[in-house]
């Protein structure tokens, strides 16, 4: 099977761009200070903590956006979606999730599949489930509908909008009012706010 061209190409350029990085990551981790290495090492993922990294170094002498413009902002976006999952409590794995809720893996993965719970993708093509959708007592009621009444698809931009606070609630986030009881008017926010992004 691996003597196929388009297997052979397929590996070459693989070990051109593995050769390509690794020399990459020498320079920037050669560079970095103590700091800089010990946030990314901290961070939960691999693709994380080299993101971490280059936004740390971004306004340092590594011009990165002068060497390639999408480096910058790609490094920008994932410190984005760091911050908020630190924000949410951290993130939780599939394993970590079906031992809290009691159930098994493949029943954690139905759950994400059909909108029940949030998952975010890490970027090593696996799922963490942010920890604000959990009580000590299994999943905050009526976040399977709230999750449901997105019209936006993205689990990162549901996640800050259930952990931004809205001024239809007061200031209150929408897992504070799903907490409150007021399981509605939580749906309704969500739902609104998908017309709005769409």
């Amino acid at each position: 099977m691996g003597g196929h061209p388009a297997d052979r190409t397929r590996q070459a350029l693989a070990q051109a761009f593995l050769k390509r990085s690794v020399k990459m990551l020498e320079r920037v981790s050669s560079s970095a200070s103590s700091e800089a290495l010990k946030s990314a090492l901290s961070s939960p993922t691999d693709i994380g903590g080299v993101a971490s990294l280059l936004s740390d170094l971004a306004p340092l002498a590594v011009d990165l956006a002068a060497v390639d413009p999408f480096v910058e902002a790609m490094a920008w976006g994932a410190a984005i979606k760091m911050e908020l999952l630190t924000d949410s409590g951290g993130g939780l794995t599939s394993g970590q999730v079906s031992r809290a809720l009691g159930i098994t893996r493949q029943a954690v993965d139905k759950r994400r599949g059909r909108r029940a719970l949030l998952a975010v993708p890490n970027g090593s093509g696996e799922y963490v489930y942010p920890a604000c959708q959990f009580t000590s007592d299994g999943v905050i009621p009526g976040l399977e509908e709230v999750l449901r009444a997105f019209q936006i698809r993205s689990p990162w931009t549901q996640l800050s909008v259930l952990l931004a606070p809205a001024p239809a609630l007061g200031g209150k986030t929408i897992l504070d009012a799903l907490k409150s009881g007021a399981i509605q008017r939580a749906i309704a926010i969500a739902a609104s706010f998908g017309e709005q992004a769409a």
